[in-house]
């Protein structure tokens, strides 16, 4: 993995020379991982589109997400959006309803896992799950590879809110297509925490007085942070349906034998 150095987003970087279990390596400034992109500075742009080369950007956030805040239009880059998740799958629906449109989802996260017996780990989980067994998840994931193998020129930037969860499942089904090792999988999935922990906590430092308890804690935590448990949640429910994480992608997603040659082949060196 390549950091990607940025001014106004930090959890961001190039899949490139990410090594192969037969020992080649993911080619640079092919696939990039990202937050939300709708706050870079004019700086930020012009790196990612000229020594990034980023054509295509694919926004994996909910119809809601991508409106409330939206991608920047660079023209040299195609954009589309393909929503891993409703805002109803995960739980958002007031947030997205129209009578609710001053609710945050941090107020709704944190409504939704105050009582004792649901968690914003149980939560999370929960999504992951979703990622996982939901047909809108399995067509999003196939429609995603429908445009990577479209993909010709330059790279392809993928992103959610944070970085880490919608954003880290589809890594996970790139680096499994791309045969990459499971433990080299899950350490970048937790890489996320190294860049965005310092900042987590120091925004938590520094809260409005609402939001200086515990359970607000506890959910922006859950938000932003990566949580081996949520992975492991997702790599047994891939077993489970497919028999491994590349059982799930052909068998599952319907990710054909061929569309993995083409890829490997052209994404790998």
């Amino acid at each position: 993995m390549i950091p990607i150095i940025l001014e106004k987003q930090k959890n961001i970087r190039d899949l490139g020379d990410t090594v192969t279990l037969d020992g080649r390596s993911i080619k640079r400034n092919k696939l990039i991982r990202s937050g939300r992109l709708s706050e870079l500075s004019a700086a930020d742009a012009t790196y990612l589109l000229g020594t990034c080369r980023v054509r295509t950007v694919v926004d994996l956030r909910s119809a809601k997400e991508s409106e409330e805040r939206p991608d920047p239009q660079w023209g040299i880059a195609a954009n589309s959006r393909i929503s891993l998740l409703s805002e109803d799958q995960m739980g958002l629906g007031a947030f997205a309803g129209a009578a609710q449109k001053k609710v945050s989802v941090l107020d709704t996260l944190i409504n939704m896992t105050s009582g004792p017996a649901y968690t914003p780990r149980q939560y999370l989980q929960d999504i992951y799950r979703k990622f996982i067994t939901t047909k809108q998840a399995q067509h999003a994931t196939r429609r995603f590879f429908e445009m990577l193998l479209a993909q010709e020129t330059g790279a392809l930037l993928y992103h959610c809110n944070g970085g880490k969860d919608r954003t880290g499942i589809i890594t996970v089904f790139l680096l499994t297509a791309l045969n990459v090792s499971w433990d080299i999988i899950a350490a970048d999935y937790m890489e996320t925490n190294a860049v965005v922990e310092p900042w987590l906590e120091q925004r938590l430092e520094n809260l409005p007085e609402k939001y200086r308890n515990e359970q607000a804690k506890a959910v922006l935590r859950m938000m932003y942070l990566a949580d081996a448990d949520c992975l492991q949640t997702a790599h047994d429910e891939m077993c489970s349906l497919g028999g491994s994480p590349l059982g799930y992608l052909k068998q599952v997603t319907g990710i054909t034998g061929d569309t993995l040659e083409v890829l490997q082949s052209r994404l790998l060196k």
